[in-house]
């Protein structure tokens, strides 16, 4: 069906072309989901001995296969976001004027991407680093005995956290493109910036790990990102 305006759909039609859209976006995910379940143990060891030399515990009753599951499960919606943003944008796009849909074609990839190379950096940097330290740390006190499930946990919080953080940018520089901030303001306001950082890096990784370490990770993150998109606005000024 070719929709030229919003007034030419009826509500059933308006009402079919969401359920459709909606349908494609559950049916890749479950795909994925089917795939990945059938792959989840290798890739479950894969990730597993990317951060943890030894073997993985299990103390739960069904704790390997829900975890496995719940592998499948995130890929099934790390699929389904792109999906969702593409079938989001052609269902909406016949009642949006053309500046919206130019924002919306440049921020929303902007922000998948900025949210890939966030998983990235904590797959192959961050859960590395976090991992040794939490091992260390219990050297000479105990035996470092990781159950699967719980680590498994940890690794999914600190990935969307860094997800999450790396959001940063994108903001930055939205902000000042729609006249809300500035470079000088943000330059005026760094103290705070970086309070607000230490802040919120408390609340995303404080309750993982009590030393402080993870969140002072992310807290470094934060302000990183923060100074090096500070840098960029000022060169593209």
């Amino acid at each position: 069906m070719s929709i030229q305006t919003d007034e030419e759909m009826p509500l059933t039609a308006h009402i079919e072309e969401l359920v459709r859209r909606v349908m494609v976006v559950v049916i890749a995910s479950t795909v994925v989901m089917a795939v990945v379940f059938v792959m989840s143990e290798g890739l479950l060891q894969t990730i597993w001995y990317n951060f943890v030399e030894s073997d993985p515990h299990v103390y739960q009753p069904f704790g390997e296969i829900l975890t496995r599951l719940k592998l499948s499960a995130v890929a099934g919606l790390a699929v389904a976001t792109p999906v969702l943003v593409y079938e989001t944008f052609e269902f909406m796009k016949p009642g949006l004027y053309p500046n919206e849909r130019r924002y919306f074609i440049s921020v929303v990839p902007a922000s998948l991407i900025l949210t890939a190379l966030g998983l990235a950096f904590a797959y192959f940097f961050a859960l590395p680093l976090l991992f040794r330290y939490f091992i260390f740390y219990s050297e000479g006190v105990a035996t470092a005995g990781l159950g699967l499930s719980e680590t498994f946990n940890i690794i999914l919080l600190v990935a969307l956290a860094f997800g999450i953080v790396f959001q940063i940018p994108l903001l930055m520089t939205f902000g000042v493109k729609m006249g809300v901030a500035s470079v000088r303001w943000f330059e005026d306001k760094r103290l705070y910036v970086w309070g607000g950082c230490i802040t919120a890096a408390a609340l995303l990784a404080g309750s993982l790990d009590p030393t402080g370490f993870a969140g002072l990770m992310v807290a470094l993150t934060m302000v990183t990102l923060f100074e090096t998109t500070l840098i960029g606005l000022k060169i593209a000024r």
